[in-house]
Order: C-alpha cells, then structure tokens, then sequence
C-alpha cells in the first residue's frame, strides 16, 4: 500500500497523533532507530489536494508540533509503501534528519501577515506621493483614448508604490519582531491586499514575548491594517524534505 508522509520525527515511543490524516485514514509512525516518519495509508496517487486533504495534513503537523519537534514534508509526498519510507527516507538519510531534529527541537515557526483593503492602501499611497496623486487628478474626466499613455504610466506609478510600501511594511515588521526569532524567512504576498507575509523560527520558550510583541506592532501599524498571526507551527519554511527525499540544512 502506498504511504503518504507529513513528517519525520524523534522516535514516538508508540505515540501517534490522534486526529486523522488525509482522506480520514489513521496516521502512524514507521520507526527507524532514534527516528521515525508519520505515515498513513495514501488513498490515491497523486493525492487529490482538496480543502479536506490540505486541512488533514496542516492538522496533523499542527497537532505533531505541539507535543515534539517535526520536520514537515510538503503536502503529497507518497513512497511506494512503508518498507520504503524506512529505507529510502529515513535509512538513507538517517544521520542528517536526526541532526536537524536535534537543531530544530527548540523552535516552533510563527507566521505573521499585514494585510489591508485594497482602498485604504491606495489612499495612503496617493497621500504620499503626490506625483501620483496629481496625475490621477489630472486624466479625470477626461476621456480614455486621449489619455491612453498617461493611464498606463498611472498604473506603472501605483504598481510601483505598492510594491515598495510592501517592502517598507515587510522591513519594519521583521525590524520590529527580529530580536525575538532565531531566523527569518520573508514570502511573497499572496493577494492584493497583503502587505506583509512572514515566517518567524522562535523557540518554543520565548513564544509568549513573541506574542506580546506582535500585539504591540499591530498597535504601532495602526487602524487601517490588520495582523493575522498563525501557530505554533512546523517549521515548514525554514526545513525542506522534498518529494526527492533531500532535506535542506538549517544553521
């Protein structure tokens, strides 16, 4: 039977997360020595990746990170069956999983977006750059064809003021909550009125005085924008075990 894998961790000693994994199968550890990987039965190949298998999968992860560390594999990953897990991910690689569960054991990821509407933030880039605010004022009322260039040369202008509002937002938030995180890794915003999406590697005993200092940045930023704060998680941006079995060194 093919084996659907979220992750590898320490050796359970018979523990095994309670909820259950994609398609509503039970999740169990395939041990190897001081390591082991979380397994379930793997209902189709490739697994479908529907709201229902991606929320089972975070799920499991979630509920693995809040006892023990994990090294979280990407939502998919299926091996031929579980003989294989042993061997080809955890054999193969034993020596260097084991040596990144032993660094990332006292850490948990945090992840921290800004977001706005797209309104409000298009208000505050016209108040601040009044050449955009001046060109705009000056093609209304006027008609498309005779402005055609000076539009596209508008939305150049917009383009570009958001995405450096996005860069400044993102400085000042990692500014803001760096000296509470061992490491950072900055994302892409992931629609339009994102404004900051970024990962946090915090030890699991300063995660209190990361939360307070997230409450106080969101003050500092103000009304108009909101914070959305997710974790503890598996330090899924900062740990890469990929579908080719090759895991990514964190230091």
């Amino acid at each position: 039977m093919d084996a659907y894998v979220y992750g590898v961790v320490a050796s359970t000693g018979g523990w095994t997360p309670a909820g259950e994994g994609v398609d509503g199968r039970r999740v169990e550890p395939v041990e190897r020595g001081a390591i082991a990987a979380l397994v379930s039965d793997a209902p189709t190949v490739p697994v479908k990746a529907t709201r229902r298998n991606l929320t089972a999968h975070s799920r499991v992860l979630a509920e693995v990170v809040a006892e023990r560390c994990v090294l979280p594999m990407q939502f998919g990953v299926v091996m031929p069956d579980r003989e294989a897990v042993r061997e080809e991910l955890l054999d193969l690689h034993a020596d260097r999983l084991a040596a990144q569960l032993d660094a990332f054991k006292p850490y948990v990821e945090l992840d921290v977006r800004i977001l706005c509407p797209e309104d409000a933030l298009l208000r505050t880039v016209l108040a601040e750059r009044g050449d955009i605010a001046d060109l705009r004022a000056r093609l209304e009322g006027r008609s498309l064809e005779s402005t055609y260039y000076e539009r596209i040369r508008l939305g150049e202008l917009v383009a570009q003021a958001v995405a450096e509002k996005r860069q400044a937002i993102t400085d000042r938030l990692i500014g803001r909550l760096e000296p509470n995180a061992a490491a950072i890794e900055p994302g892409d915003a992931l629609h339009e009125q994102m404004l900051a999406n970024v990962a946090f590697l915090v030890r699991r005993d300063d995660v209190a005085k990361f939360d307070a200092a997230v409450e106080e940045a969101g003050e500092e930023f103000g009304p108009a924008v909101r914070m959305s704060y997710m974790g503890p998680l598996a330090p899924h941006h900062f740990v890469d075990l990929a579908a080719e079995n090759e895991v990514r060194v964190w230091a």
